[in-house]
């Protein structure tokens, strides 16, 4: 059972500071007369593309004027408008827990049996409702655009050494100790910043447990515990220990510079992280993978929604149409291909060469939720993560999860 959104729920966390930050608008050319809607989004790479995307529509439909609002801690932001009753018109929202636990609010409206639902890839429309939905049966977010977490890989250091991705977890450190015998660093790491661990454990744990938010499900009802991960946490510690070993002096924007010099093999990251490795080198051959699990029949590619789309629970018509629009293939199209970003319509694939390597598992709808968006915000599971790749201390890090999980659930469940 779920209960409304509260004024303590929502301030929850924020900081004075947070409370009186101005939002800041970016809008293109307005009608005159038309009704003045708000695009509130968090997508920094993105802002000149959605000005155009909101031109055109506007262009097409006189009496409308969407304004796009660009807000990068856009969360924050948006339980700031709740409390003050200023739910934007439309909104993108990255699908993760705090997705989850604004639609348990019953803060957002349901798309579920909508048009724009109806075109999307089944195994991706099941991703949102995993994380959290305003009641049963709803859908409380249209998926736009989705990323995929895997490994990447640096082509031409392949070829030099006359590589190919690997299929199973042997194949995968055989190939590291390959390179490693030959005085090339396998992966390379950025564990400065907390998060960047992140990406290793939902990849790997997305193999060993299949039904990713069935397990966390199980998980919150007491009936398994992080023990039952004790594999994945083994993996993790055999393939971090190989790789540059600066690994916990430098963040993940040092880190990707760095890959994008050739310093390494492989990069366990998201596909994210292509764009950002390509600014600081344009040439760069990259391809990726998934992760591979012991089988090559078990492997998954964890994907999670990367832009979702949302509104309040009574949106105006204006601003459903406002979806519809965004929602075709052309304009899905041409934010993946900015972005390197996978579409989440039936029949679209990503056209990015560097992602044809995850391609069939998206085709074959062998996907798997990201871990660490099914952690709710009280369990600090980024800075634990951190301490335990530092540490290498399984039974330490097995026991902290378990311990402020059990707390934090304990106490969600006392305000329920």
């Amino acid at each position: 059972m779920t209960r409304p959104l509260s004024r303590r729920t929502v301030l929850s966390g924020l900081t004075a500071a947070a409370l009186l930050a101005p939002l800041t608008a970016c809008s293109g050319g307005s009608s005159p007369g038309a009704q003045e809607l708000e695009f509130f989004q968090f997508k920094s790479e993105a802002i000149q593309l959605f000005d155009r995307i909101c031109n055109q529509f506007n262009a097409g439909h006189p009496g409308v004027n969407f304004r796009q609002n660009f807000q990068a801690d856009n969360v924050t932001a948006l339980r700031v408008r709740l409390v003050k009753g200023r739910m934007p018109d439309a909104i993108t929202i990255n699908g993760d827990y705090n997705f989850g636990s604004l639609a348990r609010s019953r803060v957002f409206h349901n798309f579920a049996g909508s048009a724009p639902m109806a075109n999307v890839t089944p195994s991706i429309a099941e991703i949102l409702p995993t994380l959290g939905v305003g009641a049963p049966g709803e859908n409380n977010g249209l998926p736009f655009a989705n990323n995929g977490s895997g490994m990447i890989y640096n082509r031409e250091i392949f070829d030099r050494h006359n590589l190919r991705p690997p299929t199973t977890w042997d194949e995968l450190i055989a190939i590291a100790d390959d390179l490693k015998g030959r005085g090339v660093d396998p992966f390379y790491w950025g564990f400065r910043d907390t998060w960047t661990g992140a990406p290793m454990f939902s990849s790997i744990s997305a193999n060993q447990l299949g039904d990713v938010a069935g397990w966390y499900e199980r998980r919150r009802l007491g009936q398994t515990n992080f023990e039952e991960l004790t594999p994945t946490l083994q993996k993790m510690l055999q393939i971090a220990a190989y790789g540059n070993a600066n690994k916990f002096d430098i963040g993940y924007n040092d880190a990707n510079q760095g890959f994008s010099q050739g310093r390494a093999a492989m990069y366990v990251h998201g596909t994210y992280a292509i764009p950002a490795i390509r600014s600081y080198n344009p040439d760069i051959q990259l391809g990726t993978f998934a992760t591979p699990a012991d089988r090559a029949e078990d492997t998954r590619v964890v994907s999670g929604v990367d832009v979702a789309l949302t509104c309040g629970t009574d949106p105006k018509p204006e601003v459903l149409q406002f979806f519809e629009y965004l929602m075709q293939q052309e304009n899905m199209a041409a934010y993946c291909a900015e972005q390197v970003a996978f579409p989440t319509l039936t029949g679209m694939q990503a056209t990015d060469p560097a992602l044809e390597g995850l391609v069939p598992y998206f085709t074959s709808q062998r996907l798997a939720t990201y871990s660490d968006h099914n952690f709710p915000q009280g369990v600090n599971l980024n800075n634990y993560m951190q301490q335990f790749l530092i540490n290498r201390n399984i039974p330490a890090f097995v026991n902290r999860l378990n311990t402020q999980w059990d707390r934090v659930i304990a106490r969600l469940n006392s305000t329920m």
